[in-house]
């Protein structure tokens, strides 16, 4: 798969039924450019997320949780096991709740004891009579750590409520030593959110959260992280997902759009973005196409179309590209928002997209070259009636 590095730096589809697309849950925000690799145009790359930190609700589970290992007195797993209910029904279950879960993630504090992640069966949340429970939904668990003193065993609260999840012990650096990376998955588009854990006397303590407030993480759809620890530089985070570039909306669980893929580097007290490359493919060139002319930067949208095709004229130019625009396509030109909708496999015409007014629909049919630069070679407006809604 080709990327762009970047450094952080009509109309026989109209007889198609189309979409009409509903607003994704993340706001549109402003466009930033960024400089691409020497000898190449700049490009705007999708916008930052704001990220909101998971409220801190009071934890009624842990003082349960300590109670029932305050006379382990040996630092033998096995032990913890009875008054955990590990791989057993609690007492006063329901029938269909899963069981606690123990499992060991290395040794974080150096004591030579490795510590311990305890997954804590969430008791249902009982819903009125006239609710029914979701099928598809997962348990929720509570993640604790149980760390090892010398004397006894010490439990400390790492996330709450979190469905799906994946652990995974990273090294940020001598001044922190081992840390546990906790990525938490979240919906049905599984949207990662890593958070960072250390271990201080013999208890976690949250390091850096990628929902909080200040965090530059941006998530990516269907996405994952992982991360490479190097000898003698910081730990990298790498995410990989389909990018929500804000202006030109897609489905969460559809197929338009394009790759991404982002690197952070651990500063010594977060994780912060060093690059995001993107893939190159239709959607691509056009979410590049229209916020290139949202900042009136001609040059770069001019730099992404085959002149003399694009233009239909034997001598194009920048003078009269700057010109043809407003003249036909005022609308990139301000601030709007179009949609990516998802198309029947097969459909002509796939790379559509639509501008929705609410006394007009505007449907867009570019054309592209076949040489995997995806160029636009031609481009074309009708004004179609909306037929079905999307469903994100």
């Amino acid at each position: 798969m080709n990327y762009h590095k970047l450094r952080l730096s009509p109309s026989c589809a109209g007889k198609l039924r189309l979409i009409r697309p509903i607003a994704l849950a993340l706001p549109a925000c402003l466009l930033i450019f960024s400089v691409i690799a020497s000898g190449q145009e700049e490009t705007p790359e999708p916008p930052p997320r704001v990220t909101q930190a998971t409220p801190s609700t009071p934890d009624n589970l842990l003082p349960q949780i300590a109670a029932a290992i305050q006379g382990v007195t040996t630092p033998d797993v096995d032990a913890l096991r009875k008054p955990l209910h590990i791989g057993e029904q609690p007492q006063g279950a329901e029938p269909s709740a899963p069981p606690n879960v123990l499992t060991p993630v290395g040794d974080l504090d150096g004591d030579g004891v490795p510590e311990l992640l305890l997954q804590w069966a969430l008791p249902d949340v009982e819903a009125g009579p006239d609710v029914a429970p979701d099928p598809g939904s997962r348990p929720l668990w509570g993640l604790y750590l149980l760390s090892w003193t010398g004397t006894k065993w010490k439990a400390s609260r790492l996330l709450t409520g979190v469905e799906d999840f994946k652990p995974q012990v990273i090294n940020p650096g001598p001044a922190i030593g081992h840390a546990l990376a906790i990525v938490t998955l979240e919906g049905e588009s599984q949207i990662p959110y890593p958070a960072i854990f250390q271990v201080k006397d013999h208890a976690a303590v949250l390091l850096w959260d990628a929902q909080a407030d200040d965090s530059r993480y941006e998530p990516l759809l269907q996405g994952s992280v992982s991360f490479l620890d190097h000898k003698g530089t910081p730990t990298e985070m790498l995410v990989t997902g389909r990018a929500d570039p804000g202006l030109l909306q897609v489905a969460r669980n559809g197929q338009r759009g394009f790759q991404a893929r982002a690197v952070y580097r651990w500063s010594g007290t977060a994780f912060v973005p060093e690059r995001t490359d993107y893939s190159a493919n239709q959607d691509y060139t056009v979410y590049r196409f229209i916020s290139a002319l949202h900042l009136h930067d001609y040059a770069s949208a001019y730099a992404l179309v085959v002149p003399g095709k694009f233009l239909k004229m034997d001598s194009p130019t920048l003078d009269k590209f700057r010109q043809f625009v407003p003249d036909n396509w005022p609308e990139f030109l301000q601030d709007e928002i179009f949609a990516a909708p998802e198309l029947p496999p097969g459909s002509p015409d796939e790379h559509l997209f639509v501008l929705s007014k609410p006394d007009k629909h505007y449907v867009y049919h570019p054309v592209f070259t076949s040489d995997g630069k995806f160029r636009l070679t031609g481009l074309t407006r009708t004004q179609e009636t909306i037929t079905e809604e999307i469903t994100n």
